[in-house]
């Protein structure tokens, strides 16, 4: 399952100009997503709307990224009432998921079972982060936010040289899983050319549900149930419960300030909000921009160094997890860790 990022953020065609807000706009890991955002802001919806059909559409267009069976953090702000969220869409565990569950008999890691097939899979988040973005957010319908997507799952997108790498990448993997190959390959066995017109029929389906039913076309009915056969057929420990007690959760950002600017960035159970303060909390020190590239690489990083040391021992999910934001974001604390930087040397990750 993957995190995802979207950025409202690129330049507009003249065409289009005439009917849309002010500068809008959109960057996207793909052109076919960028575009579908700007069709939703040209039909009248606002940036929310926007970004749920740029996510939709990388479901789609995108799988090795992003896509309806992971989860996302969305970081919004809302000009009309000046305020700031992270709608936490990130996956859960399922109920049966236990401690021991990635370890062999001799109590090794085995790590294929961690990171590939149904047991590395958590319950999904991104569609009931799309489907409360836009009730809560947004301006048109979610049937019309997901149309670009269904149409390009409908019609097929030509397979693109990222695309057509990491399939050629993980195909001896993918080959454990045929409705994988069929969804993804040539014939449901030849790794896709570049050029070549990749159409998904049942992603146009299950996203045809979700407009339909919102999330109940998804985490509930016959998709549930098709979720939950496919992964215990392959051994997965999913139930139609799991999918149903699935629920978002609206979250306060981080709030931190490097050289005068705020910045408002992601709590946990993302990682990254954390780390960028305490990065950057560490770095305000040094005025980096007057610095030989080699001193400035160094700084980064050590300091990264220590952040992401901080990581593997302060972050866990909140929910289940005490973290210690206030203190691993205090400037007093970045100080501590400043300290034991040297400019002339690399230091131990150990220390």
């Amino acid at each position: 399952m993957y995190r995802k990022l979207i950025i409202i953020s690129v330049v507009l065609s003249s065409q289009l100009f005439a009917k849309l807000p002010s500068n809008p706009a959109i960057a996207s890991a793909h052109p076919m997503a960028t575009a579908a955002g700007y069709e939703i802001l040209a039909k009248g919806g606002n940036a929310f709307d926007a970004a749920v059909a740029v996510s939709a559409v990388l479901a789609v267009v995108e799988p090795e990224s992003s896509g309806i069976g992971g989860g996302g953090f969305w970081l919004l702000h809302d000009a009309s009432k000046n305020k700031n969220v992270m709608v936490d869409g990130r996956e859960e565990a399922p109920a049966a998921a236990h401690r021991d569950m990635y370890l062999d008999k001799d109590g090794h890691v085995n790590r294929d079972l961690a990171v590939n097939g149904p047991l590395s899979a958590a319950i999904p988040g991104n569609v009931a982060a799309m489907t409360h973005v836009v009730k809560n957010y947004g301006k048109l319908t979610l049937a019309q936010n997901l149309a670009p997507a269904i149409k390009i799952a409908k019609e097929g997108f030509p397979a693109y040289s990222k695309f057509v790498r990491g399939l050629a990448r993980k195909k001896e993997l993918m080959q454990r899983y045929p409705a994988t190959m069929q969804a993804y390959f040539i014939n449901g066995t030849d790794t896709p050319k570049l050029g070549d017109i990749i159409i998904q029929k049942d992603m146009a389906k299950t996203l045809e549900s979700i407009a339909k039913y919102g999330n109940n076309g998804f985490y509930k009915g016959n998709v549930a149930k098709k979720l939950v056969k496919a992964v215990k057929e392959a051994g997965g420990i999913w139930t139609l419960q799991d999918l149903e007690n699935y629920k978002i959760v609206e979250r306060e950002p981080i709030y931190t300030t490097y050289r005068g600017k705020q910045l408002v960035t992601s709590p946990p159970p993302s990682s990254g909000g954390i780390a960028l303060a305490t990065m950057l909390n560490i770095l305000s020190s040094w005025d980096l921009t007057d610095m030989k590239d080699d001193q400035r690489i160094h700084l980064l990083v050590e300091a990264m160094r220590r952040v992401y040391r901080d990581r593997s021992v302060y972050l866990g999910d909140p929910d289940y997890f005490d973290v210690p934001v206030k203190k691993l974001t205090h400037p007093y604390y970045a100080d501590g860790l400043r300290a034991a930087i040297r400019e002339d040397k690399a230091m131990p990750s150990s220390f």
